[in-house]
């Protein structure tokens, strides 16, 4: 049942308000998103189609023309990954129509990091220069994950440190042990503050002004949902001019978080209760239940005739 009110004071409890809010947003975006990506697609294709015809002919295509495509293809991948990203919160979000369990393969984070590191930089506008980004990794670190959820969770943290670090240099950290993951990605710009460090991790949520920084507010949910999908971990470390790090903690080998908080593993039998066990739940039998199981113990101890 969904309270209506005209006015917000008007007694209707605040929870119903926000849940009323909350899915009017999830319905606007996809909505929104099937409505841009049919168009988008079409963009897509002539863009790829003129691209791949001056390439062939580059004596005949001027130089200015080269440059609008260059804009054109990173405007429209922008836009592309933008109408994915409202797409995707709703494949995340466990219980609706069209979530998706992660599809598990090896993966190399280290090579997907360094991939995501470049779609990043190439939505970055061209006229704020260049900006430093190092990735210091143990080698290959090799797990079972969902290739394209963890690329999306790296590409937001990334283009997060690149929008909020203010063009200052970006650290990137991937480690590993013997059954665990670690992906650090740390900026040095205008940090969060501690009050803000849970919330931005929720739909729509925000920590800066929108008429700033823009966005929809679902980056860091979309990195959050698939850490959590992996039985994996994700959390901040920040002061407001200090910037921040976001460490990223996933099992190598993941479960899924069903059996990580129940702490069995898939397929497990649970073990069988004791005779003592039973014994104690015996006197919240009625009297005459006691009786029956009485005579048959009897009968049962009685030697055949």
């Amino acid at each position: 049942m969904t309270a209506l009110c005209n006015d917000p004071g008007d007694g209707a409890p605040a929870a119903l308000l926000r849940d009323d809010t909350t899915r009017l947003h999830e319905e606007f975006l996809l909505l929104a998103a099937h409505e841009i990506r049919t168009p988008l697609t079409s963009l897509l294709l002539q863009l790829q189609l003129t691209k791949r015809m001056s390439e062939r002919e580059p004596e005949n295509t001027p130089a200015w023309a080269a440059t609008m495509l260059a804009v054109f293809d990173r405007q429209l991948g922008r836009l592309a990954r933008l109408c994915d990203d409202m797409l995707q919160v709703w494949r995340v979000t466990p219980g609706s129509s069209v979530h998706r369990a992660p599809a598990c393969e090896p993966v190399d984070l280290a090579a997907l990091v360094r991939e995501a590191v470049a779609a990043a930089v190439a939505q970055r506008p061209a006229a704020r220069g260049a900006i430093a980004i190092a990735i210091a990794a143990d080698g290959a670190v090799v797990g079972r994950w969902d290739r394209a959820q963890l690329e999306r969770m790296a590409f937001h943290l990334v283009k997060n440190a690149i929008t909020f670090g203010e063009d200052k240099p970006i650290t990137i950290e991937v480690r590993a042990t013997r059954a665990h993951a670690r992906l650090i990605v740390r900026d040095h710009g205008i940090g969060i503050a501690r009050e803000d460090q849970q919330r931005i991790f929720a739909r729509f949520e925000r920590a800066v002004p929108v008429d700033r920084f823009g966005g929809l507010g679902l980056g860091l949910y979309i990195a959050h949902a698939a850490a959590r999908a992996h039985g994996g971990a994700i959390r901040v470390e920040s002061e407001i001019g200090r910037g921040a790090a976001f460490i990223v903690d996933l099992p190598l080998a993941p479960r899924s978080p069903e059996h990580v908080h129940r702490g069995r593993a898939p397929g497990a039998a649970r073990a069988l209760p004791s005779r003592r066990a039973l014994a104690r739940r015996a006197p919240e039998l009625p009297r005459a239940e006691h009786l029956r199981l009485a005579h048959l113990r009897l009968a049962h101890r009685r030697p055949p005739p």
